[in-house]
């Protein structure tokens, strides 16, 4: 029985770990009068959403483009 356990214990354990993923995370900027306009690192749904939407600078929608390093 306790061998029973223990090999259920350990299995629950590497499914945990395993369903875990790391945050994807990249570098983001944009371009603004021929200059990049570092945003810093943005990671999941942040990332994605700014990707998605852009970057707001004095009423300009910008292009967001993100990169790993």
């Amino acid at each position: 029985m306790k061998k029973s356990s223990l090999i259920l214990s350990t299995a629950a354990i590497v499914f945990i770990f395993a369903s875990c993923k790391k945050e994807e995370c990249h570098e983001c900027h944009y371009d603004k009068n021929g200059s990049e306009i570092e945003l810093g690192k943005k990671c999941g749904d942040d990332l994605k959403n700014i990707e998605a939407s852009g970057f707001t600078d004095s009423g300009t929608v910008y292009e967001v483009h993100c990169h790993e390093h």
